[in-house]
Formats: C-alpha cells, sequence, structure tokens
C-alpha cells in the first residue's frame, strides 16, 4: 500500500494542494527540481535535432503507445485493442514492453504466435503477461532495450510491424507513430513535471504524438471535449485527436483467464470485496459499482504493479470472509499475479475491461494511413 511520505507529497503536489508553510515551501522546492527535470530532457532532445544523437531505426513500422502523465490511462487496454485490431486486418505483429516488475533486463519471450506462455508475471512482469495471455496469436517480448527485442522479435518472426507499450518515453527507437492517451479528468494533472507533478514531461511535448487518444470520455460532455480540443490542438494542431472509454464486459475466473468470462451482470446485487494493484483503484471501483452493479464490501489497493505473495493472499480471503463477501474481484492485471492454487476459498475473479474507441473504423484507417501499411 501507498506509504504514508508518497501520500503526504502527493497531498503537497496536489490542486489546491495541502496549505500550510511547510507544504507551501515543498512545493517551491519541487518546482525547481521540475525546472530543472524540463531543462535537461530539452538538452536531451536538442541533441537529436541535431543530430548528435541517434534513434535506431527498424525494417518495419513502430508503433508507440504512451502518455505525458505518471499513472493509469489506459495503456495497456489500449495495446490490447490495437493489437487485436491489428491482426483482424491481416497484419502480423508483436508487443516489445519493458517489463516492469520482472526479473532480469535481458530480451525474453513472454509468449509465442502459438500461444505458448513461457514466463511468469514475476519473471516477466504483469502487463506483459497479461497481455501474452489476452492477445492470442501476437507474440509479446519484454527487455529493458528495446531496440534489442525488436531486432530479436524480427529474427524469430515475419512481422509487419511492431507496437511499444508504454513507449512515448522511450528515446533510443524510432517509431513512425506515436499514440498518446489523455485521461478526460486530468488530462495534464497539474500542469506540472516531476516531481512538482505527475507529468513526465512538459505537455508542450504532446507535439511528437501523430495520434491523441482521450480515454475514460463516457463523462465529459460537448462542452469539456471542445474546451479539452482547444487545449490539445494548442500543444499539437496536426494530430487527429479520438475519443474512447473503458467498458467493462464480464468477469474471468482468475485460475483460468483464458476461459469465456461470466456475463457482467453475473454478480449484480451481490457482495464483492475488491482487490487492486493499479495507478487508479478508483476507476476500478467506479467500473464494479455502476457497470457490473455489485455492492463493495470492503477493498484493499496496493502500489501499481505490486507483486502478491500467499500470505497477503490469504489475509484478503480472511477479511473477504468477514465482510461476508460472496466474491473476491481483481483486475485482470492483478490477477496474473494471484497466488490462487493456495489460497482460494471463495470465487475469484478479475472483472474485464476493453477500451471501446468512438469512430473506430476511422481511428484503425488512420493508424494505417500513418504507418503506411494500408487498410
Amino acid at each position: 500500500m501507498a506509504s504514508g511520505l508518497e501520500s503526504y507529497l502527493l497531498s503537497v503536489i496536489a490542486e489546491p494542494g495541502r496549505s500550510g508553510m511547510a507544504a507551501s515551501g515543498l512545493r517551491g522546492f519541487l518546482g525547481g527540481l521540475s525546472a530543472l527535470y524540463d531543462a535537461g530532457l530539452d538538452a536531451y532532445l536538442t541533441a537529436e535535432t541535431l543530430g548528435l544523437r541517434r534513434r535506431e531505426t527498424l525494417p518495419v513500422p513502430v508503433i508507440s503507445i504512451g502518455n505525458l502523465t505518471v499513472g493509469g490511462t489506459g495503456k495497456t487496454p489500449m495495446t490490447q485493442f490495437l493489437c487485436r485490431r491489428l491482426k483482424e486486418s491481416g497484419k502480423r505483429i508483436a508487443v516489445l514492453s519493458r517489463g516492469h516488475g520482472g526479473e532480469g533486463q535481458s530480451v525474453r519471450l513472454v509468449s509465442d504466435p502459438e500461444g505458448d506462455r513461457l514466463l511468469t508475471a514475476s519473471e516477466a512482469g504483469d502487463e506483459p503477461v497479461f497481455l501474452a495471455r489476452t492477445l492470442s496469436g501476437i507474440p509479446v517480448l519484454v527487455g529493458k532495450d528495446r531496440r534489442q527485442s525488436g531486432r530479436e522479435a524480427l529474427r524469430r518472426f515475419n512481422l509487419d510491424a511492431l507496437v511499444l507499450d508504454d513507449g512515448f518515453q522511450y528515446w533510443q527507437l524510432a517509431r513512425d507513430l506515436d499514440i498518446v492517451l489523455l485521461d478526460a479528468r486530468r488530462p495534464f494533472d497539474n500542469g506540472f513535471s516531476l516531481p512538482r507533478g505527475l507529468l513526465r514531461e512538459a505537455r508542450r511535448h504532446l507535439a511528437r504524438a501523430g495520434i491523441i487518444v482521450v480515454t475514460r470520455a463516457g463523462g465529459l460532455g460537448e462542452t469539456g471535449r471542445h474546451s479539452l480540443l482547444g487545449k490539445i490542438f494548442a500543444l499539437t494542431p496536426a494530430a487527429n485527436v479520438y475519443f474512447a472509454d473503458h467498458r467493462a464486459v464480464g468477469f474471468a475466473s482468475v485460475s483460468d483467464l483464458a476461459a469465456p468470462p461470466l456475463p457482467l451482470n453475473a454478480l449484480r446485487g451481490k457482495l464483492v470485496y475488491a482487490v487492486s494493484a493499479i495507478a487508479q483503484p478508483s476507476s476500478f471501483l467506479h467500473s464494479l459499482a455502476q457497470e457490473a452493479g455489485v455492492r463493495i464490501a470492503g477493498q484493499e489497493a496496493w502500489d501499481d504493479h505490486h507483486a502478491f505473495d500467499a500470505k497477503q493472499a490469504r489475509t484478503v480471503q480472511q477479511a473477504a470472509r468477514q465482510a461476508e463477501a460472496s466474491a473476491i474481484v481483481m483486475t485482470e492485471k492483478d490477477a496474473v499475479k494471484w497466488p490462487t492454487a493456495e489460497t482460494d476459498e471463495l470465487p475469484t475473479y478479475a472483472l474485464r475491461i476493453e477500451m471501446v474507441v468512438e469512430n473506430e473504423a476511422a481511428f484503425l484507417a488512420d493508424v494505417l494511413a500513418r504507418i503506411k501499411l494500408g487498410v
């Protein structure tokens, strides 16, 4: 779970932020560090512009899916969505992931096109394993150096394109298209870069994006859309903007995520105990309550990418029974790390979430045109 220090820092940089001289002074100090961070990144990118540093170019188109802010904007569901649509259009692709939380930094194959899953979440990280389990026929590779993993993917497989999961800040590899996700609720957080805010880089860098997808846009009215579009086009007038939302579609068994899920209304009205280790647990709880119609008896929320152990799973089972819950529900990304064999006494499910993009056909045609593959 989030440490006390982390919680305090988040309360300081939030808007309007914690009051008091100490918090005000800390914001000033963090603001100075943010200015240094921005200056260092600008210097790095200027070296590329001047040709002093070059990105490696691979012989097939490379698509990056990323964001500007720390935290969940829906990169993994968007990666799922795009990979499935590209495959349906007949394109042969592979996913390259950093493998956050996995062991080692060398290039490793998480799954192959035949569906063989070769690594666990502890070995490769939760997101790559989740993608491997849910993207049938699409190889997933992990490695710190995605230039190497891209070359390895091309050596092993006959591919039309590569997809970088969380690649907007991966500078060493050239790409043909940067798709950047903005959360409709807080597209630019508080406007400051790390550590004064949660921007990974200044929002003016959004100009590098070719396509922008505003996620969680379901609650954004016409006035809100118009206002946000004005801010986006002021930063990157050449990009195309699409709106998308997360949609809950059912409940998968944690012990067999590949099996057909229960329908979304299967747990409607029932008490469930919620478990999450993601950047935006509030979104998960909202989907459970508003879309699936469950009653939440209690919850446990850990830091993003937290690796569960059997003791924690047993503690959750005990808490769920005490709360008289009829089931435990978690995210699919957490389900790939859950030690099911030793701990499942209550039914344990993963809420299946999919990305829904408005004007989907236009979005896919735009992607294919930009990477010059055609429909």
